[in-house]
């Protein structure tokens, strides 16, 4: 994977190289994406199980700005609403910020909930355009025989998680969900 440059919650530029050595998860995600905020939860019981592995969240572009939650202006505003992000929902990985263009984000793919592992020489192993706690756990259970690339249907999150998740960014945004949802399921 190239290594981008992305940034810690104190402004600070991190590089992915920095974790050069070692097995690395990255999970995108944003406080308006329904998929990431069900993933939360798995992957923190996944982490114990790894704890060799450095399990990273990248904050990316809101899957669903909103009246309530806008689409970030600045890279100052980005890192703010990542942190109020991992505040609100208690995620415990560490949370990088990618440049407010979304550098990272438009290179490995655009969508809102994407995962990659990545060996310690820096080599993607697994990718997935939707991110499932239960297909790493496998990837990093056969970590001598991980060279898979996957790309998993939609599972969409369950309607308790979606609609309170998607509300953040506002009624407008939710309005958005519905019109979009249908081709995003097409689409994958």
């Amino acid at each position: 994977m190239h290594d981008f440059k992305l940034h810690s919650l104190n402004g600070k530029e991190v590089k992915l190289s920095d974790y050069r050595g070692k097995w690395v998860v990255i999970e995108t995600g944003s406080s308006t994406c329904p998929m990431f905020v069900k993933n939360i939860d798995p992957y923190r019981k996944l982490m114990p199980k790894y704890p060799d592995v450095e399990f990273l969240v990248v904050y990316v572009r809101e899957a669903h700005p909103g009246s309530r939650t806008h689409a970030h202006q600045t890279l100052e505003e980005k890192i703010a609403l990542a942190a109020e992000m991992q505040k609100e929902y208690g995620d415990p990985r560490p949370l990088l910020v990618d440049h407010v263009n979304g550098e990272m984000h438009w290179a490995i793919g655009c969508f809102p909930n994407m995962v990659y592992v990545i060996d310690p020489h820096g080599e993607v192993v697994y990718w997935c355009g939707w991110s499932f706690a239960h297909l790493v756990e496998k990837v990093l259970d056969d970590r001598p025989n991980a060279n898979q690339q996957e790309r998993q249907r939609i599972i969409t999150a369950a309607p308790w998680i979606m609609i309170p998740v998607t509300l953040k960014g506002g009624w407008d945004a939710l309005w958005d969900l519905v019109i979009e949802l249908p081709g995003i399921i097409w689409a994958t």
